[in-house]
Order: C-alpha cells, then sequence, then structure tokens
C-alpha cells in the first residue's frame, strides 16, 4: 500500500470517525459512505453504484465519481437552480441542451429529466468510454447523444492531457502551460479531434434556434467554446460557464475571456446570484477578480 493511499485512509476513517459520533443523520451518511469509498479505493480502479435515481460507473481517483457517491450530486443539483431559473424563458421550451465538457454523464444523465434531447460532448477516450457506459445502462441512449470530441475554435487534432483526476484533463496548446499544473499529475496525452461547436451541431441536424442552453465545464478553453458557438449565442441561447482564472489565464487569457464575454452577451447572472436580477457583463471583471488562486466559480451568459 502506497503512503499516500494510506494518508488519504487514515483522513477518511478520522472524518468518518468524527461525523458518525456527532453528526447530523445527514452527516452520518455521509461519513459512512466516506469510509466506504477510501476502502474500496485501496482495493479498485472502478466502482459502480447506484445514487439519485442512477447507476453510475467511474473512477476511485475521479473527484466527480466520489461525491456523486458521498453526497448523490455533483454540480447537477445547483444546475437544479439555473433550470428552475430558466424555466420562465420562452427559448427554454427548445427541445435540446449541450453539455460541453460531459466526463462521466454527471450532469447530462440528470439533465434527461427535463425531457430534452441532451448532447453530451467529452474528448478524453477514456472518459468517454465512461460516460457511454453510464448512459447504456441507464436505458438513455435515445435521449443522450455522446460525442467524443473537443470543442474549439478550429476543426482539426489537438492534445489532450489526462490527469490523475480524470476531471482536470486539459488540452494543451503549443508550448502552453496547463492550469492543473502544480495541482495534478499528468498521465497520458491523448491526439483528439476538435470542432467547432456550431459545426458539431449542425453534423447532428441540430440548429442553433433548438438549443435551450449549453452548458461548459472545459477547464480553462471557455473562450474557445464562446467563439464556436457564435451562430447558438446570436439566436439566444444562454450558456452556463465554468470560469476558472488559473485555467483562462493558461488558454488565451483572462481579459481575452472577458472580451469574448462581452462581444456574444448581454448579461449575466452569478452562481450566488440567481435569485436576483441579471447583470450587464461588464460587470463580470470584478466577480472574476474576487476568485483566488485555484478558486472558480460559475456563471448564465446571456445574450
Amino acid at each position: 500500500m502506497m503512503h499516500g493511499q494510506l494518508r488519504e485512509l487514515a483522513r477518511g476513517l478520522k472524518l468518518g470517525a468524527r461525523s458518525l459520533v456527532s453528526g447530523t443523520p445527514r452527516d452520518r451518511t455521509y461519513a459512512r459512505r466516506l469510509i466506504e469509498w477510501r476502502i474500496r479505493g485501496l482495493v479498485s480502479r472502478e466502482v459502480t453504484f447506484q445514487r439519485n435515481g442512477f447507476t453510475w460507473t467511474g473512477l476511485t481517483s475521479c473527484s466527480i465519481t466520489e461525491l456523486i457517491f458521498t453526497t448523490d450530486h455533483y454540480q447537477d443539483a445547483r444546475l437544479d437552480e439555473v433550470i428552475a431559473w430558466l424555466r420562465g424563458k420562452p427559448d427554454f421550451s427548445r427541445p435540446v441542451i449541450v453539455n460541453v465538457g460531459a466526463n462521466l454523464g454527471d450532469i447530462a444523465i440528470p439533465l434527461t429529466r427535463t425531457g430534452k434531447r441532451i448532447i453530451a460532448v467529452e474528448p478524453n477516450p477514456e472518459t468517454f468510454s465512461r460516460l457511454v457506459r453510464n448512459v447504456r445502462q441507464n436505458g438513455l441512449e435515445d435521449r443522450i447523444t455522446c460525442c467524443d470530441v473537443a470543442i474549439s475554435a478550429a476543426a482539426g487534432s489537438a492534445r489532450l492531457v489526462s490527469t490523475g483526476d480524470p476531471g482536470n484533463s486539459e488540452l494543451e496548446e503549443s508550448g502552453s502551460r496547463l492550469g492543473m499544473d502544480g495541482m495534478d499529475q499528468r498521465k497520458a496525452v491523448y491526439d483528439v479531434r476538435t470542432a467547432r461547436l456550431e459545426d458539431l451541431l449542425a453534423s447532428l441536424k441540430v440548429a442553433p434556434d433548438q438549443v435551450a442552453l449549453v452548458v461548459s465545464d472545459t477547464q480553462g478553453f471557455e473562450s474557445q467554446v464562446i467563439e464556436s458557438g457564435a451562430a447558438l449565442w446570436r439566436q439566444n441561447t444562454p450558456l452556463w460557464v465554468e470560469i476558472w482564472p488559473k485555467g483562462l489565464a493558461c488558454h488565451g487569457g483572462i481579459d481575452s475571456f472577458l472580451q469574448t464575454c462581452e462581444r456574444h452577451f448581454r448579461h449575466f447572472v452569478s452562481d450566488e446570484g440567481l435569485n436576483r436580477p441579471p447583470e450587464p457583463v461588464r460587470a463580470l471583471k470584478p466577480v472574476v477578480d474576487r476568485l483566488k488562486n485555484s478558486e472558480f466559480t460559475d456563471v448564465l451568459l446571456l445574450p
């Protein structure tokens, strides 16, 4: 057993024991699951389990899988609030949602509860195989279209760096550093196909005015996602997007991202502001400036 695994097991047991003794029922459930997760991680590379009405398969090294196992959710619980906010808007009646950076389906699969068709885009070959497996074992092949491609400003190919935690996988540009450097270890490099978002949707016979929402988590590649989806924003499709300054700084820069947002969107709603009116997109800079080190947030960009 590696020293790192021993430390993780000890940390999990310590936290779990404390919560089992003094925590709320919810804390105790989390503690039991955390202890089980740490033990499973010592004996298995991959796990399959049921949570939140779905069956999941993922790596024990994946933080997203861990959160689903221990808490039932990853970001889908927060996205439910975004969906609720959008339901009153006429354009949300459109039939398609696009999930760029779909990982193992942690957002795409719960989104099927909206009744819409989901386009799930994931370029990491190993992660894509688990996305497809999770879609199949939940009987959702007719609801989710899986695409093994990276969204970029230009069609072609790119290098994707896979990391110890697959959720940190990141596209590598020529000579550029990566946002995850210093946070995770590089494990493998894959040559992956790239496509513009609007071109990918055209190949699937999905028109821009059919898309109700785009959800994007691409580890700092958000400017390229926005530029490649200009036809969607012209049709008033909103974008729920992760803002991770450390990653953005490695892929075109933070200022370029903010300028790209201002070219294509007029307003935004912050992760903490879903109960407040939308703000002008120029007010996004102070939100980004408040993020420190490796912090990130999500915002809803509105054309």
